[in-house]
């Protein structure tokens, strides 16, 4: 497989890297800021081409790493030209492969990957990336020929839905953004009882580390003898969220609930306050089938 690169930013410089580094055949990159393409190309030890003609000229697997609103662009730049046989892998969360209209009529085969991961730095980023799993998707022939590269790297690699990609990406944006949303809600709710920002985050830290560390608490997985980079081991268990979970509402403690709702001052507290705790009063049913938790969902139902 010989990969070439469109796009010069973190996440294309750091696959490239990574992918080099890993033993994989990266013959270089193209982008419309040429002193960004050599720069990745320098710090990869690939070439830097000045056309994307001449990239595609010398690779048969084509990695889009752009912004996702320049992907059709640069796909349907790429489409006129002669792609037959080759592989096209854009690297967005939130758009699939069905971004590649038409890809049957060109003779390529098309998929995405979406490395779970923060691309924080252009040069840095590629040296913690062994620990994110690669969730794919796309036209399987794609992703047969994918599993050249996918066996070079350590990562986990999962199959995803391509027509509930969406789904996907919004999970992993509310266990990420929305996740550091409450947090910061959390912080503000003590910040008002007085207690100073910097003391707050200090208060906070121990209290969300362990829960986290709770959910994903796991038994050893047991010893089995196939297992793809497309699957996880049926054997791997975590704790899980509703084995982790305490506080009031798990306790259906309805006094200190119906307290903490007349304290949300401000709307969009208490709907958050409400909708969250919803979804908390259900894990605690499954926790605790022999409670009765209809009083608790009531109490939450928005206004």
């Amino acid at each position: 497989m010989e990969i070439g690169i469109v796009g010069a930013g973190k996440v294309g410089t750091t696959l490239g890297k990574y992918v080099v580094d890993h033993g994989g055949c990266v013959k270089g990159f193209y982008s419309r800021t040429e002193s960004s393409g050599q720069e990745s190309a320098q710090f990869t030890g690939t070439e830097y081409f000045k056309t994307l003609d001449s990239l595609m000229n010398v690779s048969d697997t084509l990695f889009i790493t752009t912004t996702d609103e320049a992907i059709l662009e640069v796909w349907d730049c790429i489409a006129e030209k002669n792609v037959k046989g080759k592989v096209i892998c854009h690297f967005s969360g939130s758009l699939s492969s069905d971004i590649f209209s038409n890809w049957r009529e060109t003779g390529a085969v098309v998929c995405s990957i979406h490395p779970i991961y923060a691309f924080s730095n252009k040069f840095t980023a590629y040296q913690n990336l062994t620990s994110a799993v690669f969730a794919v998707e796309g036209d399987p022939e794609a992703l047969r020929r994918m599993q050249g590269l996918f066996q070079l790297l350590p990562n986990q690699i999962v199959e995803i839905s391509t027509a509930e990609k969406v789904k996907y990406h919004a999970a992993t944006s509310i266990a990420s953004n929305q996740v550091v949303g409450l947090i910061s809600m959390a912080v503000e709710l003590l910040q008002e009882s007085g207690v100073s920002e910097q003391l707050s985050y200090t208060l906070l830290k121990p209290l969300v580390e362990n829960n986290v560390k709770a959910i994903f608490e796991r038994e050893e997985p047991k010893e089995r003898e196939t297992c793809t980079k497309m699957e996880l081991p049926e054997e791997v268990h975590y704790r899980g969220c509703a084995q982790a979970l305490t506080g009031p509402i798990e306790r259906n403690d309805l006094k200190t609930v119906q307290k903490h709702l007349e304290k949300m001052d401000r709307p969009e507290w208490e709907s958050s306050y409400r909708a969250v705790g919803r979804l908390v009063a259900e894990l605690a049913e499954r926790r605790h089938p022999e409670r009765g938790y209809l009083e608790m969902k009531r109490l939450l139902e928005s206004k």
